[in-house]
């Protein structure tokens, strides 16, 4: 029972390493590196700006909080779980590689499920790179109010949060990479903002939540989104809703009408 049970065990885990390499591969190309280089880089242009002016510049957990929102959490961890999130799939269906994927003995939902941890990992060690560059241009080897690891953990939370959405978006059309940046933009960038009721369904505002609960730095920024229970069982929601969406799709017998 015990060697079956190891048995089983490696077969697990060489499947999940065949489907990352394979989602490596499909993933990543020249001009998403590129792509992922400036969204991780500009938070950190801001950061040394602001140190070159010195004392002059201001109070650093007030800019840290600042840059954080806006080019971390409003743009960087959206647009790469988006890119890292839709590429693999994406590629699959148009040139009909999804067709011999999905017809191995490998579970659909682990598919899933390696995928989108793969996407969440990359995009949240990436996302957690940007704040803390910023945040050690910015105020050196200390981390004032913890303000630093504070939206790093919400950068995390945040990326795992908008892989899992972006790779089911992946699976029910072609144009996810439209529709996720129409969603980043509209909802997350201009809606949510607008209208404060929408806070309890925005990701960026989950992640603002997070953030708060583990800072004792202050702002409206902070203070105007949902409690940390909210923002923690509205991501779970969306991950497991994700994860089923993805799993019945990825099952259903037409598989050739997959991202369309």
């Amino acid at each position: 029972m015990a060697g079956d049970e190891t048995k089983r065990r490696v077969l697990w885990l060489a499947s999940a390493r065949a489907i990352v390499r394979l989602t490596w591969a499909r993933t990543v190309t020249p001009l998403l590196l590129v792509g992922m280089a400036v969204l991780v880089l500009l938070p950190m242009v801001f950061a040394v700006v602001f140190a070159s002016r010195g004392p002059l510049a201001g109070d650093p957990v007030v800019f840290l909080v600042e840059r954080y929102d806006q080019l971390v959490l409003a743009i960087a961890v959206p647009i790469l779980s988006l890119l890292l999130g839709t590429s693999a799939f994406a590629a699959e269906s148009n040139d009909g590689t999804l067709m011999y994927l999905v017809t191995t003995t490998t579970p659909r939902w682990w598919i899933v499920l390696v995928r989108m941890l793969f996407t969440a990992t990359v995009a949240a060690g990436l996302s957690a790179l940007a704040v803390w560059g910023s945040g050690r241009i910015a105020t050196g080897a200390s981390d004032p109010m913890s303000v630093t690891q504070a939206f790093g953990l919400a950068a995390a939370l945040g990326a795992a949060t908008y892989a899992a959405g972006f790779t089911a978006v992946a699976l029910l059309t072609k144009r996810a990479l439209v529709g996720g940046l129409a969603y980043v933009l509209f909802w997350e960038g201009i809606l949510s903002a607008t209208f404060p009721a929408l806070n309890f369904l925005s990701v960026r505002q989950w992640m603002l939540a997070v953030a708060a609960s583990m800072t004792d730095a202050t702002s409206k920024r902070l203070d105007a989104g949902p409690s940390l229970n909210a923002a923690l069982i509205g991501s779970a929601v969306v991950t497991v809703v994700a994860v089923i969406i993805a799993t019945r799709r990825l099952s259903r017998p037409r598989l050739s009408r997959i991202g369309n």
